[in-house]
C-alpha cells in the first residue's frame, strides 16, 4: 500500500468538501496519459488498470490509461446487485464504449455531452464501459449499490484500487502551481 493510501486510511487527509491531495510531487503526477491537456496532469491514483475479475470485491473499479476512462462493476457471488450512478465531466464526454452489458444495463450520455448515467443489474460478471473526457479538469463520479450510496471501501481507483475519502468524489487534474487531487 503507497504512503498516500496509508495517510488516507489513517484519516491524515481530511476536508471532504475541499480537494485532497493524493499526489503532491510532480514526480507523483501521471504525464504520460495528458500529452496534450492544458489542464493538467492526472492523480498518480487514478492511473492504470487494476488487477480485476469478475467476482472480485463488490464495487466499482475506476482507471485512467492511454484509451481514456474506464468504469467497472463487480461482486462476488451470482446474486444480483444493482450498481448504478453518474459521472460529470467539466468539458465533454468524448466516445463511449460499452463493455460486456446485458440488454437491461443502461449507460446513456445526457444531452449536452457532460454526464453519463449508467445502471447496471450485476450477477457476479463484470459490467462497465470506457469513455473519453476531452482533457476534462474535473470528473466528478458518484456511485450507488442497491439504491444506497457506494462506501469508500467499495470503489476503487487506478493499478493500485487506492479508495476514495469518500462518494461522491472528484479527481481533478493539477496544473503545474496545484496538485493533481481526489476529493
Amino acid at each position: 500500500m503507497s504512503t498516500l493510501s496509508k495517510l488516507a486510511r489513517l484519516g491524515a487527509m481530511t476536508a471532504v468538501l475541499a480537494p485532497i491531495a493524493l499526489a503532491t510531487a510532480p514526480a507523483a503526477m501521471a504525464d504520460t496519459t495528458t500529452a496534450g491537456c492544458k489542464t493538467g496532469a492526472l492523480p498518480v491514483t487514478v492511473v492504470g488498470a487494476p488487477a480485476m475479475k469478475a467476482q472480485d470485491a463488490l464495487g466499482v473499479y475506476l482507471w485512467h490509461d492511454a484509451n481514456g476512462y474506464s468504469l467497472r462493476a463487480t461482486h462476488p457471488g451470482k446474486d444480483k446487485v444493482t450498481i448504478s450512478g453518474s459521472v460529470t465531466v467539466s468539458r465533454h464526454v468524448g466516445s463511449v464504449r460499452r463493455v460486456a452489458i446485458e440488454s437491461k444495463d443502461r449507460v446513456n450520455v445526457g444531452p449536452l455531452r457532460h454526464t453519463i448515467a449508467f445502471k447496471f443489474d450485476n450477477y457476479g460478471g463484470i459490467d462497465g464501459f470506457d469513455f473519453g473526457a476531452e482533457c476534462s479538469r474535473t470528473v466528478r463520479v458518484v456511485v450507488r449499490i442497491d439504491k444506497a450510496q457506494a462506501t469508500p471501501a467499495q470503489v476503487f481507483l487506478g493499478k493500485d484500487r487506492t479508495n476514495p475519502t469518500s462518494v461522491p468524489f472528484t479527481i481533478e487534474r493539477a496544473t503545474e502551481v496545484a496538485t493533481a487531487s481526489v476529493s
